[in-house]
């Protein structure tokens, strides 16, 4: 094989690698088994000490058996979010890990997540175009944000086999997996959109209740995680 030759074989594979790494889609779409990551880019950031630089970059959702936790690291490993909801046994936790100190709120099964959830209950009215994310055919749905008379879409998709994904959300009326949304954290206004979509056996410790955690009430868990936006 001449050099010519070889040198082209190299960039169409490189161009390829490229182009499969920027939005993975998973290829067993009966398991009901995986993770989705998504990508966070900040709207608004009213954070006075932190640029959004530094806040996290990434979003992931685990899913086993219509079982989620939804959790976002960030500030250099500083502190840790996740809201776990087990349907089987009714329950939604919310963990929040601040360097060494650990908490958990317990919220009722059908109220929007601790920290996750400042967008209150959101009218919701579905749109009529669709949009390719991950290789799925996103639907769209169009949402009014507080303080935002224009209706915004966000993308879902019925083809990743999870049952009431949005649960413990703002989107609860929303019957798919969202592929692209919008949620306030605190003093943040975030979009994410999804960049992959695995199917992978998940292990069970994800949903499982944590250890060594101090239970509090939700306005002790947002004053905590507040204190930490400041």
């Amino acid at each position: 094989m001449s050099f010519i030759r070889q040198k082209y074989l190299i960039i169409v594979i490189a161009v390829f690698l490229i182009f499969q790494g920027s939005c993975k889609k998973a290829s067993l779409s009966h398991e009901r088994q995986g993770m989705i990551i998504y990508s966070i880019t900040y709207l608004e950031n009213d954070l006075e000490k932190f640029s959004t630089d530094l806040l996290p970059k990434k979003l992931t959702v685990r899913f086993r058996n219509d079982n989620t936790a939804m959790e976002i690291d960030g500030f250099f490993g500083l502190f840790n979010i996740c809201n776990v909801i087990n349907v089987k046994k009714k329950t939604n936790i919310t963990y929040l890990n601040v360097l060494d100190k650990k908490f958990y709120y317990e919220g009722k099964f059908d109220e929007p997540a601790a920290g996750f959830g400042k967008i209150p209950k959101l009218t919701i009215r579905p749109g009529t175009h669709s949009r390719e994310i991950c290789g799925y055919m996103a639907k769209e749905a169009y949402v009014v944000l507080p303080g935002n008379e224009v209706p915004i879409p966000v993308y879902y998709t019925t083809d990743i086999p999870v049952q009431n994904p949005n649960w413990a959300t703002p989107y609860r009326d929303i019957n798919g997996v969202l592929l692209e949304f919008y949620l306030h954290i605190s003093k943040l206004k975030m979009k994410l959109t999804a960049t992959g979509v695995y199917f992978k056996d998940i292990d069970e410790k994800y949903f499982a209740p944590r250890k060594n955690y101090i239970k509090v009430s939700r306005k002790q868990f947002e004053d905590i995680l507040n204190k930490l936006m400041e």
